[in-house]
């Protein structure tokens, strides 16, 4: 009898254990990857290896890494050519589908994917993003174009023949995916009347969103990355939504002296002043960091809550 007894209750705290590990499985909430120019959502040596180093740290953890369009070869043209807008809307339903995301998540924008997940949350954020982390995402658009990086070379001759028509020719704000977050610091006029993508997630137009600020300001934090020898990102205080002055390339605005910031357009300020935005400084060029880096610095603090 004795004998029997035991056996049952190892069964119930054996039943009670796999509960338990159940219930702290689906508490971990899932986290959305967006990468970045030149990248896909699933080459075993970026966004896999950053993928597996999260279920490594949490065991169990659904990651969805973003895919636009619907093969790999598709996100990789994606990430140069074709209108952000679309992109985004397609990613807010392809989440907004996923049955394993509902509950909402965490998510990593890597470079450009930084400002196109912020998109997200700004115009979508069903379901709703809990921690944003961008890393060398350019908050504020660049001044200047990166150097094309792709394994296709036929990518980068299209780019630069693109660029010759000029980042606001009609033609190519409608093709040319890094002229949609080209901000021309002596050319403000043309840049707000022209940009189809950044003027507008920054609320820059004369007449503001209130759900962008709503939906940013819905965030439990917003952490900002910025690689302090970055020579991608011109300039690199956009990844801290910094900026050139407007009318003058030799001064930098930090985020706190923008006119965004100080009339608080998007909800930055608030959250700011909640102490939700966090700073993150990585030593080095743009996207140059260890797995360990991010297990300790983005994986431990913002993606296992």
């Amino acid at each position: 009898a004795r004998g029997k007894l035991w056996a049952v209750l190892l069964l119930v705290v054996t039943a009670l254990w796999c509960l338990v590990g159940i219930e702290a499985r689906a508490a971990v909430r899932p986290t959305v990857l967006w990468h970045g120019m030149g990248d896909t959502c699933c080459y075993p040596f970026s966004m896999g290896a950053i993928k597996g180093a999260i279920q490594k740290q949490i065991p169990g953890v659904y990651v969805y890494s973003i895919e636009v369009g619907s093969s790999i070869a598709d996100d990789e043209l994606a990430g140069f050519f074709g209108d952000v807008n679309s992109q985004v809307d397609e990613v807010c339903s392809k989440i907004r589908k996923d049955p394993n995301l509902q509950g909402g998540f965490n998510a990593v924008g890597f470079s450009q994917g930084g400002q196109f997940l912020r998109a997200y949350v700004e115009r979508c954020n069903n379901p709703p993003v809990y921690n944003l982390v961008t890393l060398g995402g350019q908050h504020f658009g660049i001044a200047d174009f990166p150097n094309c990086v792709s394994v296709n070379s036929t990518i980068c001759y299209a780019v630069e023949e693109l660029l010759d028509l000029g980042a606001y020719n009609y033609i190519v704000q409608e093709a040319l995916v890094q002229a949609q977050y080209f901000r021309d610091p002596m050319d403000i006029s043309t840049y707000l009347s022209a940009s189809k993508f950044l003027a507008d997630i920054n609320n820059e137009g004369s007449t503001k969103n209130a759900t962008y600020k709503k939906n940013l300001m819905s965030l439990n934090n917003f952490v900002l990355g910025k690689f302090t020898e970055d020579t991608v990102v011109v300039p690199r205080e956009s990844e801290w939504f910094g900026k050139y002055k407007d009318g003058n390339v030799n001064v930098i605005q930090t985020m706190r002296e923008t006119q965004l910031y100080t009339e608080d357009w998007i909800g930055l300020k608030a959250l700011d002043q909640q102490g939700k935005v966090k700073f993150l400084s990585m030593d080095g060029n743009h996207m140059q960091f260890g797995l360990e880096w991010f297990t300790q610095n983005v994986t431990i603090p913002f993606l296992t809550n």
